[in-house]
């Protein structure tokens, strides 16, 4: 019995091993960038959408309105991750996720807002039109110009300069 204890320990502690490399891997969120506008994740499954974000140069990013179909994916919360110093002290390099769980098959259109230094305030700046100027005004097919719907673009490139959309579609299958 003395000479099986070992192989037995052994043996024990190979499988808790592979066991456990199998199992972490599996659990992983999978994360998405501000280039992958077309998603496809199977129900259950976590995900995340991680933009690059600088507190220090006052760029932050905010989910939107209209939220995305609770029925199709479960929003979880918001995570920052700040490189080169905290928010408070001025990092300039790092991300925002915004994590979700696909719940069940369907699209749903997550509306994140990009706002770089001085653009916009919030979620809920989406609301409502520019208040003045001709900024605030576009044209119409008969050449009249009418209030602009929201005062940001859907951005179709990386983050830049001006505030804007990124727009993101889930398909859940």
């Amino acid at each position: 019995m003395t000479k099986r204890a070992p192989l037995i320990g052994s043996a024990a502690l190979a499988c808790l091993l592979a066991l456990t490399g199998c199992g972490g891997s599996e659990g992983a969120a999978a994360d998405y960038g501000v280039k992958d506008r077309a998603i496809t994740v199977e129900p259950g499954k976590r995900f995340s959408l991680t933009v690059p974000a600088s507190p220090g140069l006052g760029e932050h990013w905010y989910l939107t309105d209209p939220k995305p179909d609770a029925d199709v994916v479960k929003y979880r919360g918001e995570r920052e991750d700040w490189k080169g110093g905290s928010d408070a002290d001025g990092g300039t390099q790092g991300t925002q996720s915004f994590d979700f769980t696909a719940v069940a098959k369907g699209k749903a259109a997550v509306r994140l807002l990009y706002c770089p230094a001085n653009t916009c305030h919030g979620p809920t700046d989406t609301a409502s039109p520019y208040p003045t100027g001709t900024a605030a005004s576009s044209p119409t097919p008969d050449g009249t110009v009418s209030p602009s719907l929201s005062p940001y673009p859907t951005a179709t490139g990386a983050p830049g300069a001006q505030a804007g959309f990124y727009v993101f579609t889930i398909t859940v299958r």
